[in-house]
């Protein structure tokens, strides 16, 4: 078990450029796609996945110093440091609860596919970090390995059924055929999206106002296209970080605000081209899986590939609201009372954050940032919040604290609601448990239930094709 574990785990250590085109193999190969197919379609995803983060490193390079020109323009002084998503990683992965929640994630997976609680074969094993910070800080408070992994199951099966709901609207909305989207960062903001687009619904006025990215290029001619669009977006925040930055001279300024707006148009234009690469290795093996799925089992029952967030960042409308949301969160960083979490290197990452707000908001770019923006307010307080936790975390995974700072956060995971509410529910130990029981298998009926109407549905309407 422990070589297995071990082998398990050097996978993972490889990174999901190459992990999971390796794990997109062995699927193929399961499901009978020739060897050469099965390989090329490895490969694509690899590739595409290579051309997304190379697009969010082009995005991190010029916005990394002009987030740091607003923050001494804001003369904030903030005493939580954002250690980003990949140290938030490194610490969740270097746990007791890290080493076991990639089996445990595993084992579950394959036990609600056979249960037909969820329809999602989850080939992102590396983002089972977010389950294992989870369960990591409830670690870091209680120091029971068994009821920490208890809660990051719990946070893996809502956010698995929260993909298999999702995903019709990640398909129609995002253009994600055949893939849902497990990912523990952007399905944690589900529950909030719908309850907040439920209340927007209601208000009169706000209720009419719909802007998603047809929306633009009809209010906006060719201003709305993506190409101008990242150009205009990017030139306004460069102007916010530079326009009163010292030491400039006018023309250093502008050279530096064109920057950002050529390279925000760049992305714009480029990320979605790589996020069609990375469907082209997807689909034949997201086919082959259906074809397989229903020779082997009764019914039309549709399975869906899980992959990260990632491949949900190439709307426009996605790249909008998280561009314009970095200075929002800083201004928010600013002037909220009680906040002292400085959101700093993962504010690039809130591309990850919108793709399943815009999905659950039909494309709306109007609802998709006002719900962003709520998740960010409260984001700042939970990172504030669980700092000293995630600090003492750290600490146990031997991570090296930055120099300088006392206290960290990540604005990815480390502000997010659910380990938030796992942490402080967890000295209820044994209501958690009858509870979060309760909930899970509550959950995962439903989700059944769920897939069940959707067979008997796909099933009605190919009988009707086969009458016509």
């Amino acid at each position: 078990m422990k070589d297995i574990v071990n082998f398990i785990m050097y996978i993972v250590s490889l990174g999901p450029t190459v992990m999971i085109p390796i794990v997109m193999l062995i699927f193929g190969l399961a499901v009978r796609v020739p060897f050469t197919k099965a390989l090329r379609g490895g490969l694509m995803v690899g590739i595409g996945f290579i051309g997304l983060n190379a697009t969010v490193s082009i995005l991190t390079s010029v916005m990394n110093p002009a987030i740091q020109n607003m923050i001494k323009i804001m003369h904030m002084n903030l005493k939580v440091i954002d250690v980003g998503w990949p140290s938030a990683s490194a610490i969740a992965y270097g746990t007791a609860v890290g080493v076991s929640i990639i089996p445990l994630g595993i084992l579950i997976n394959i036990l609600m596919l056979v249960s037909k609680t969820t329809s999602t074969i989850d080939v992102d094993i590396w983002d089972f970090w977010h389950f294992a910070f989870s369960g990591s800080l409830v670690f870091a408070l209680t120091r029971d390995i068994t009821f920490s992994l208890f809660c990051a199951s719990m946070n893996m099966i809502i956010i698995m059924v929260i993909a298999d709901r999702t995903a019709p609207l990640s398909e129609k909305y995002l253009g994600l055929p055949g893939i849902s989207i497990p990912h523990g960062y952007a399905g944690s903001f589900v529950p909030i999206a719908l309850v907040m687009n439920w209340i927007l619904e209601k208000i009169p006025g706000i209720n009419k106002i719909h802007l998603d990215a047809k929306g633009f290029n009809k209010k906006f001619g060719a201003w709305g296209e993506p190409t101008l669009l990242g150009f205009v977006i990017g030139c306004a925040i460069g102007t916010l970080a530079y326009i009163a930055a010292p030491g400039l001279s006018l023309p250093d300024k502008l050279g530096k605000i064109m920057l950002m707006g050529v390279t925000l148009s760049a992305v714009m234009i480029i990320t979605p081209k790589m996020a069609a690469l990375l469907l082209q290795g997807v689909v034949p093996v997201s086919g082959a899986i259906q074809k397989f799925t229903q020779k082997k089992f009764s019914g039309k029952r549709k399975i869906y590939i899980g992959m990260d967030t990632a491949v949900g960042i190439g709307s426009p409308v996605v790249l909008a609201c998280a561009s314009l949301m970095i200075p929002v969160a800083l201004f928010f960083a600013f002037v909220l009372p009680g906040n002292q979490f400085l959101p700093t290197i993962g504010l690039v990452g809130f591309v990850f954050m919108f793709p399943l707000i815009v999905a659950v908001c039909h494309g709306d770019f109007f609802r998709s940032f006002i719900i962003g923006a709520v998740n960010v307010v409260l984001g700042l307080w939970i990172g504030t919040n669980l700092a000293p936790l995630i600090t003492n975390a750290a600490r146990a995974a031997k991570f090296s604290i930055p120099k300088g700072s006392s206290l960290i956060s990540s604005i990815d995971y480390g502000s997010n609601p659910f380990p938030w509410v796992f942490v402080h529910i967890a000295q209820f130990k044994i209501l958690v448990y009858i509870f979060g029981t309760i909930l899970c298998v509550g959950l995962a009926l439903w989700n059944r239930k769920k897939i069940i109407e959707d067979e008997k549905a796909t099933a009605a309407a190919t009988d009707a094709k086969r009458t016509v």
